[in-house]
């Protein structure tokens, strides 16, 4: 079982770092430069942003009030947090690519 937990986690990163690449990608591109990349880049910021504060808060409510989190938990739930971020806004970006 911890084979199976291990390999979801090396497919978790590996999609995380497709995702910094495929946002980079799109950051440092001539489209990024005109009106249609700045809206695209706008929208995506817009939609997968606001999950920062408000996954913190939860973890931080459930931390206090449901149960408490040892400081190994934390981490690893504030890492999927930040990374779960930025995999949506990346693919927010690839699909606004795509509808525009």
């Amino acid at each position: 079982m911890e084979i199976i937990w291990s390999l979801l986690r090396l497919g978790y990163v590996i999609i995380f770092f497709i995702a910094v690449f495929i946002s980079l990608k799109f950051e440092w591109s001539k489209e990024n430069k005109d009106e249609r990349g700045q809206s695209i880049s706008n929208a995506s910021y817009r939609f997968a942003f606001p999950f920062l504060p408000i996954g913190w808060l939860f973890i931080t409510l459930y931390d206090d009030f449901i149960s408490s989190m040892d400081y190994e938990t934390y981490k690893l739930a504030i890492w999927y947090l930040l990374t779960g971020t930025f995999i949506l806004q990346a693919s927010m970006v690839t699909v606004l690519r795509k509808k525009y």
